[in-house]
């Protein structure tokens, strides 16, 4: 990703079936009551995962037992999540593998579940009605992170002394 100091970071992220990867990663759009799945090929050189914060019942096949959740070790190594989006708002969707490097890496995006019968309203009360829908999704870098990473160094990267110096609205940097 590019910086506005001209300089670039190696990032991580999760992307469509057959599209590259997105920083943050794609926006997950359902409504309420649907069932979602999500599958994970993981090309990266770690094992890597998703949570659902928020969402209940998240049930994940395949892969291997992570801490959090299954993961994935490679591409021959898929996991499929899926739960029922009950809960209607907005929510952040992240790595439950080492979150604390894989989401500064770039392993996070957002979900929005829709309330039922509701489409314009954002919790299914007329006081939370609207007209238009933007979604600002806020995240920071720390670039030594990045270096580190990027030389190869995943087990000794030291996220205790995070430093952050580059902000984000929806992958897009500023000054």
């Amino acid at each position: 990703i590019d910086t506005p100091d001209g300089d670039s970071l190696l990032v991580w992220g999760y992307g469509v079936t057959g599209g590259t990867m997105q920083y943050p990663g794609p926006t997950l759009i359902v409504n309420q009551g649907d069932t979602v799945t999500v599958n994970l090929s993981n090309s990266l050189p770690q094992p890597v995962s998703i949570i659902f914060p928020g969402q209940e019942n998240v049930v994940a096949t395949g892969g291997t037992p992570g801490m959090l959740t299954r993961e994935s070790s490679g591409v021959a190594d898929p996991v499929s999540y899926s739960f029922v989006a009950n809960r209607p708002g907005t929510f952040m969707y992240q790595s439950g593998t080492r979150p604390e490097l894989q989401t500064e890496m770039g392993l996070v995006g957002a979900l929005i579940v829709r309330p039922s019968g509701a489409p314009q309203q954002a919790y299914n009360h007329p006081s939370t009605a609207f007209d238009y829908e933007y979604l600002f999704l806020l995240t920071e870098m720390d670039p030594q992170i990045h270096y580190r990473v990027d030389r190869g160094l995943y087990d000794t990267t030291d996220t205790t002394a995070y430093h952050p110096v580059l902000w984000f609205i929806n992958g897009r940097n500023g000054p």
